[in-house]
């Protein structure tokens, strides 16, 4: 079974992402952010992480900075999840090493069909 991490300071994205994913029998870990992901990651195999850009503590931005620096998960298939249009911050998200960028609200067939991809290294 694929793990994946929902990285997100919203308890209620957090929730409702582990709703559409659970559908599709993923082990779903939440973390209120960035430095409460890095916490968990280190006892954690995640196969995939969803993360927000903005968020208290550590940024997204910041947070995938610092996943990439760790050899273990540099090559591990991260999702920004934000409500942000900033082209700039999108820029910043993708050169930190992000391998998608989905703006909120996402359609749930959407999300599952961009995970599942990325998955299988699509």
């Amino acid at each position: 079974m694929k793990k994946i991490l929902i990285v997100d300071d919203s308890s209620t994205i957090r929730k409702l992402i582990r709703y559409i994913l659970k559908k599709q029998e993923y082990r779903i870990t939440e973390a209120k952010d960035g430095m409460d992901a890095m916490e968990k990651l280190a006892s954690l195999e995640a196969d995939l992480i969803i993360v927000d850009l903005n968020m208290p503590n550590m940024d997204g931005i910041q947070f995938v900075k610092n996943l990439r620096s760790n050899y273990y998960y540099m090559d591990t298939p991260v999702i920004m999840l934000t409500t942000t249009k900033d082209a700039e911050l999108k820029r910043d998200a993708l050169l930190a090493g992000v391998n998608l960028f989905l703006n909120k609200p996402v359609q749930p067939n959407f999300l599952i069909y961009k995970v599942e991809g990325l998955l299988k290294g699509e």
